[in-house]
């Protein structure tokens, strides 16, 4: 630790490096979140397609998932960005400014 640096710059720096250490924290746990759920869907499309008596029926049933996986990838991606728009923020703040 620099004697000459003032507390109060450490203590900026410091929740500067909080504030992008929790940012990428929760990026983190939304990807492996969505990565859980797509690997879950992917078991529900085999376990569908298993059961599926003929190709008409296997083709008929995926189509049938297809809204659902549209839709869970469009909200992955809208909570994506908006971490991403919040740690940017966070990390764009006056405060932030001055410690970097």
């Amino acid at each position: 630790m620099n004697p000459k640096r003032p507390k109060t710059m450490l203590t900026l720096q410091n929740r500067y490096l909080d504030r992008m250490i929790g940012g990428i924290t929760l990026l983190a746990l939304h990807e492996a979140g969505s990565i859980r759920g797509h690997a879950a869907a992917v078991q529900e499309r085999l376990r569908v397609a298993r059961r599926a008596r003929d190709l008409g029926e296997l083709l008929r049933d995926q189509l049938d998932l297809l809204p659902e996986s549209r839709n869970r990838f469009s909200r992955d991606h809208q909570i994506r960005r908006e971490l991403w728009r919040g740690l940017v923020r966070d990390l764009s703040t006056e405060d932030s400014r001055r410690a970097a």
